[in-house]
């Protein structure tokens, strides 16, 4: 047989074997093409599928969407030559299926409740990075990955209480800004940030945080309403706005439209039962107080320069309360003024549901930027905390409020209005995402969410 005649029959072959994972090797003699060997591709070590799927877990722990750990996942795969290996990622855990032959075995590492901080979420990505860029073996990686769980906060609890109600009047600043209030928000702050550590050191007190702090906050809002002489919701709702699933429902919402039903689904009901969650607090502790409270606002606000301060307040109370990695305050701080200024000067123009869709739209080639600076963070740092700026899940607490109160017509109407937010925000997002994948590609950062 000549070779001619040999060589389809040979690239078939090859094909169909590269295709099933199989090593296929030709010796030329004389007579044309001879198939030497079949052999099976080497097996993916242990330590490697272990390494995949914790840092799927991890990512998955961040808040980051499931398609995107997909495609971080697939990458790191290559990074290390490991071939037949596929993910199936959801917010609750990570699925690895690698194929062995003819045969396939699945493997599955389950996540945890808990979120990483966003020092975690700096070192989990820059791990990411040094893999991609061949500067860290499967050992290495695997060691810094357990080192970043077991890391402890860089501030202690008291600074990080005290944080919690820095960043409670930095939203206060933002949302209601009267002079008689700000106390009342570092208090609150302070009350909130205690549950919170209370809590941690009681996992199993956990579940039932979200309605146990909207009972005591709006319990206490409601009981002394009259030494602040404002409305109790509107102080109620800065000291929860840390609780809100804004993040979640925003990114469920990017997910379905991207066709992960079952991850978007599932963040979707996540996010609606947190929301019920702080309802029923709120129900119980308006039942609790057995007050009215204040139906007006006295407070005369502090001015147009008020939330641009709170921008800066709420930076450094999250800086500290999270915490941030070391050296990032600026970073995170160009970003949030980037997506307030946006969100401001486009609402003014487009409504508030344009001004969301155009700052969400801005915020993540914003954060892009600041990644592809040799000093800074990665996205995820800079581009969760925008979230609480863009505030898409405000409006719909303000709304389950004022269906617990007396004006249900307007709680309702404003529910409405934060799920229409909660959808221009996620297009916004999707937007961004498509031209920062164009910037990722020329700058070698990370693909866009």
């Amino acid at each position: 047989m000549s070779r001619a005649a040999e060589g389809p029959v040979t690239d078939w072959v090859r094909r169909t074997g590269r295709r099933a994972g199989i090593a296929l090797h030709r010796r030329f003699s004389a007579d044309g093409v001879t198939i030497e060997q079949i052999a099976p591709p080497p097996a993916i070590p242990e330590q490697l599928l272990a390494l995949l799927r914790n840092l799927g877990v991890a990512m998955c722990e961040a808040g980051d969407a499931a398609d995107r750990v997909t495609v971080i996942l697939d990458d790191v795969a290559h990074a290390y030559a490991a071939t037949g290996v596929r993910f199936f990622v959801l917010p609750t855990g990570v699925f690895v299926s690698i194929a062995d032959g003819p045969r396939s075995r699945v493997d599955f590492a389950p996540s945890s409740n808990r979120t990483l901080r966003l020092d975690q979420i700096d070192e989990l990505y820059r791990i990411v990075d040094d893999i991609r860029h061949h500067q860290l073996d499967v050992e290495g990686a695997a060691t810094r990955l357990r080192a970043m769980h077991a890391s402890r906060p860089r501030f202690g609890p008291v600074l990080t209480v005290v944080a919690t109600a820095v960043l409670t009047a930095g939203l206060g600043l933002m949302l209601n800004p009267t002079a008689v209030a700000l106390p009342a928000y570092v208090v609150l702050g302070l009350l909130v940030g205690s549950l919170r550590w209370f809590a941690g050191r009681h996992p199993a007190l956990e579940p039932v945080l979200p309605v146990v702090t909207a009972g005591v906050v709006t319990w206490v809002c409601f009981q002394f309403s009259g030494l602040v002489d404002s409305r109790p919701l509107d102080i109620v709702i800065p000291a929860l706005v840390t609780f809100l699933p804004g993040a979640a429902l925003t990114m469920a919402t990017i997910e379905l439209s991207g066709g992960s039903m079952i991850s978007g689904a599932s963040r979707l009901v996540y996010g609606l039962e947190r929301l019920l969650f702080l309802s029923f607090g709120i129900a119980t502790g308006v039942a609790l107080a057995g007050l009215p409270g204040s139906d007006e606002t006295v407070g005369h606000p502090l001015g147009a320069w008020a939330p641009w301060v709170g921008v800066l307040v709420f930076a450094v109370g999250q800086y500290v309360a999270s915490p941030a990695p070391r050296r990032s305050l600026l970073w995170l701080l160009v970003v949030l003024y980037v997506a307030y200024a946006t969100q401001t000067i486009a609402g003014t123009a487009l409504g508030s549901l344009g001004g969301s869709l155009v700052a969400a739209a801005v915020v993540l080639p914003a954060a892009y930027a600041v990644q592809a600076r040799p000093s800074g963070p990665p996205v995820m740092v800079t581009f969760l905390p925008a979230f609480w700026l863009l505030v898409p899940g405000a409006l719909g607490l303000q709304g389950v409020t004022e269906l617990v109160g007396a004006d249900s017509a307007a709680g309702l109407g404003d529910f409405i209005n934060a799920l229409m937010s909660v959808a221009a925000i996620a297009v916004g997002v999707q937007l961004g995402a498509g031209w920062s994948e164009r910037v990722g590609r020329t700058t070698g950062v990370w693909r866009g969410i």
